[in-house]
């Protein structure tokens, strides 16, 4: 979801979660429910947030909801050595982020939206507690390998 756009009805998110940072661009497999973010080039900046340790650490957090073992190239540094499961999902519970997006942010201090960060902010930076049957839900929806694109 890009910055600025609303943020899906309560009974949606709840069923499904919402794409963070799927970016156009970056290397590996897309996951069907991923939205295109734009191309991560876009989304790029000189300077991030004035909380971006913070963010890093809530976004390195997360749930393990699916791992992909292939190591892909960084999409911004084709000729550093790759990023180990980089397009693993995380999630802590509503959003749902590649393992590189942290990398991106890290690197690059990628733009995240608007609705995210009030909500990571809204907890102090602490990801909330997800219980199995909501994991087990999301897992269903993302990790399934009929919702796996090429």
């Amino acid at each position: 979801m890009r910055a600025g756009e609303a943020e899906a009805p309560p009974g949606r998110v709840r069923a499904r979660g919402i794409p963070l940072g799927f970016f156009s661009g970056l290397p590996g497999r897309r996951p069907r429910p991923a939205r295109d973010a734009g191309p991560l080039g876009a989304a790029t900046r000189a300077r991030g947030e004035s909380d971006e340790p913070e963010l890093l650490a809530y976004l390195r957090a997360g749930l393990l909801l699916h791992t992909e073992r292939a190591a892909l190239p960084d999409a911004l540094a084709p000729h550093t050595p790759p990023l180990t499961r980089a397009a693993s999902l995380l999630t802590d519970g509503t959003w749902v982020w590649r393992l590189d997006l942290a990398h991106y942010v890290a690197r690059a201090h990628v733009r995240l939206p608007v609705d995210f960060l009030s909500a990571v902010r809204a907890r102090a930076y602490v990801p909330p507690e997800v219980d199995a049957e909501r994991l087990a839900a999301l897992r269903a929806h993302w990790a399934h390998r009929a919702h796996w694109g090429p």
